[in-house]
């Protein structure tokens, strides 16, 4: 974790240290487009390939460019140009830029659970026949405005992010991408699928989740019920997690719903992270990939909660079983839920 001042203060925050390339053009220079070309770099084997009117593009979001449309205001620079930094479909239009895409390209930005649904959306354009490949996942780049937003809200922790510790601790902002190529094609042996996921809202409170966590269940239980596989088939849930006291209880209090005595081991990895906002879902899709391409019983370990034990809540860092089935939530503010189910076809 690094340090980054807030009102007088440095806290922690999850900082990308690995080398961006840079961006010529003015009206994509932001960081979070850096991010996204970095990811995008990695992937051009499989998206030149396709052809580009049959190639859409679907990023989630939260921050986009402000950041650099503060630096630019406070500058004097106000007209248009620095306008078009600020809006949030600056990032898939830039991917667009960048791949040449001629399919749809938008920008989801749902907070916390914009990239997650991005990833969602993309299978529904396949399914349509839309597109023949999506480019899908998200990017954010840390940000003061959003920072200072959580503040005000009391919920930045001023030290190393615990989740589910229940002790008032609190967030560690981050930031990140992660980018996947989704194709429609039958699965073969070894390949990794979005099997599943289920899409909910709470109408509770513009930024409380809701309590017992009834909409988080339901979303669970879609994935579940998309991807074709029972409860006791999930291997590993990478929590939403974020380390506030709200949140945690709600999602401690829907994993019992959803799993009763299965206690499938799951754990939040934002405390590696930190929250990457718009880009939590991809990134943390991302990790249960690499879970299951290793094809391993190993798991994110949860070394803050080695002296915690809930009732019905397994943080164990070893699978049953190598990993098969893995369910990645997110939970955001005004209660958008979504629950992705990632399997590995044997």
């Amino acid at each position: 974790m690094h340090q980054m001042s807030l009102c007088g203060r440095d806290v922690p925050v999850g900082a990308v240290t690995t080398p961006l390339p840079a961006i010529p053009r003015k009206k994509w220079r932001t960081r979070t487009n850096q991010l996204v070309l970095w990811c995008l770099n990695q992937l051009s084997f499989y998206w030149e390939r396709i052809p580009k009117n049959r190639l859409g593009i679907v990023l989630g979001s939260s921050n986009s460019g402000i950041e650099e449309y503060h630096q630019a205001w406070t500058q004097g620079q106000q007209g248009n140009e620095a306008l078009h930094l600020l809006e949030v479909g600056n990032v898939a239009r830039f991917a667009a830029d960048i791949t040449g895409a001629t399919g749809p390209a938008y920008t989801i930005s749902t907070a916390c659970s914009s990239s997650a649904k991005a990833l969602a959306s993309a299978a529904r354009l396949l399914r349509a026949g839309v597109c023949d490949a999506v480019i899908a996942g998200g990017g954010d780049a840390l940000c003061r405005y959003a920072l200072s937003g959580f503040d005000a809200l009391h919920l930045i922790s001023d030290t190393r992010s615990a989740p589910f510790t229940l002790q008032g601790g609190g967030v560690n902002h981050g930031e990140g991408a992660a980018l996947f190529v989704l194709t429609h094609r039958e699965a073969k042996a070894g390949d990794i699928t979005l099997s599943g996921y289920g899409e909910t809202a709470d109408a509770y409170h513009t930024t409380t989740p809701e309590p017992g966590g009834h909409q988080a269940t339901r979303a669970m239980q879609q994935a579940m019920q998309m991807a074709g596989i029972a409860p006791q088939d999930i291997d590993y849930v990478n929590l939403h997690g974020t380390g506030t006291d709200a949140n945690d209880s709600m999602e401690l209090d829907s994993m019992r719903t959803t799993f009763g005595d299965l206690r499938p081991p799951c754990g939040s990895t934002k405390a590696y992270t930190g929250h990457t906002l718009g880009a939590a879902g991809a990134v943390e899709a991302a990790i249960c990939h690499a879970l299951l391409q290793r094809n391993s019983t190993q798991l994110p370990r949860q070394p803050w909660l080695e002296d915690f034990a809930y009732e019905g809540i397994n943080f164990g860092a070893e699978a049953r079983r190598p990993v098969q089935h893995c369910m990645s939530n997110s939970f955001a503010f005004g209660g958008n839920n979504i629950s992705l189910i990632l399997s590995r076809h044997v």
